[in-house]
């Protein structure tokens, strides 16, 4: 039993750290995108709304597709 404890703990550490790492891309990701807004430099606010619209808009296709699909 205590080997299959062991098992259990080594997968379950070896997933979260998994975890943390996609987490942490995904995140590197979408602040990179966010940071490609900031540096657009818009004049206007509209403008401004309008790529922060289009933004919010990617992030939540991402987010229905995950919850759909799983992909």
């Amino acid at each position: 039993m205590n080997v299959d404890r062991k098992l259990l703990e080594q997968i379950k550490k070896k997933v979260q750290e998994e975890l943390v790492k996609r987490e942490a891309e995904s995140l590197e990701y979408w602040l990179n995108e966010l940071q490609k807004v900031y540096a657009k430099g818009h004049q206007t606010l509209p403008e401004l709304k309008s790529d922060l619209r289009q933004f919010m808009d990617r992030l939540k296709n991402r987010i229905q597709t995950l919850k759909t699909k799983g992909l």
